[in-house]
Order: structure tokens, then sequence, then C-alpha cells
């Protein structure tokens, strides 16, 4: 199945830092490699690949579109902001690699831009912090929520505390 981007396309410039007129081509690869690496990991394969299916076919309902709404949407916008962000400004062509700039531009420097890439983690991690919350609430048949009693975990003989005892 081809990769279903999550978003239309004027979400991520209206909901973010970047520009207008940033090329949709230029920024459909951050957006699916934030999709298929950790959103698809957050949410399972069941899940994502059911959230993508009725997302495509437009029938998103009930809880489903609760999540996506709320949660799925926020996270691919803001994953895919920070994906961009590291290499955005780049560009390889048969010249090399180029970093793009227009006469009335200044380039931020590296301090700059990982300021602006936290500030894009600091927001996906709390929307991921929040569908963790929602899907615990709001339990759905392709996000089977696991629990265990055991406060620790043996990991290769030791012994961890466990961090959450629910999935």
């Amino acid at each position: 199945m081809a990769t279903v981007i999550l978003l239309k396309n004027d979400e991520l410039t209206k909901n973010t830092m970047l520009g207008a007129s940033i090329d949709v081509d230029r920024m459909v690869p951050a957006i699916k490699d934030y999709q298929k690496t950790r959103l698809k990991e957050i949410l399972g394969n069941a899940l994502y690949l059911k959230i993508q299916a009725d997302f495509s076919a437009n029938t998103l309902t009930g809880l489903y579109e609760e999540l996506y709404e709320e949660y799925i949407k926020e996270m691919v916008i803001h994953g895919s902001c920070e994906n961009y962000l590291a290499y955005g400004a780049y560009q390889v062509a048969n010249t090399g690699i180029v970093k793009t700039k227009t006469e009335q531009s200044e380039t931020v420097d590296k301090k700059e831009l990982d300021f602006m890439i936290q500030a894009a983690r600091k927001m996906l991690q709390h929307y991921e912090r929040e569908f963790l919350k929602w899907i615990k609430l709001n339990p759905l048949p392709e996000y089977p929520i696991t629990c265990t009693n055991s406060k620790y975990t043996n990991v290769g003989g030791w012994f961890l505390r466990k961090k959450d005892d629910c999935r």
C-alpha cells in the first residue's frame, strides 16, 4: 500500500513556522518519513493502516475521527516540521549539496536551527503523551493495550524498573 499523506496540502504550513511558499514536493519526504517511522511505531501497524485507509476514503468517524483530528494530525504536523527543519534548507543536485538563499534572506546559525527543531520536537512529544492518555481511555480494537502487574522487567539478567505498566 502506498503511503497516504495524512494531511491536506496546506495544513503543515498553516500550523507551523514553515512558510506557504515551500514547494509541497520538498515537504512530502519529511511527512512520509515521520509517518512511516515514528507514527507507525506509536499507533502500531493495524491502527496505522486503518487510519490511512479511512483517511484516504474520507470515512473517518467516531473515535477514529476524534483520534485523527486531536492527536494524529497534530503529531504528523509537528513531526514533519521537525524533520523538514533538519534538512529543508539543503538540496542535493548534480552540482553537489547546496543551501538555498535569496538576496533578502539571512540564514540562521546552527544554534537557532537547533532551537527551532527542539520547539517542534516538544510539541510533538506533547501530542504523543496526550495520545497515550487518550487511547487508554478510548480503547480501539486495532490498538490492544497490554498491562502487566510487574514493576520490573528482566533485560539480559538485569531487573529494570518499568516506566509505565501499559502500552
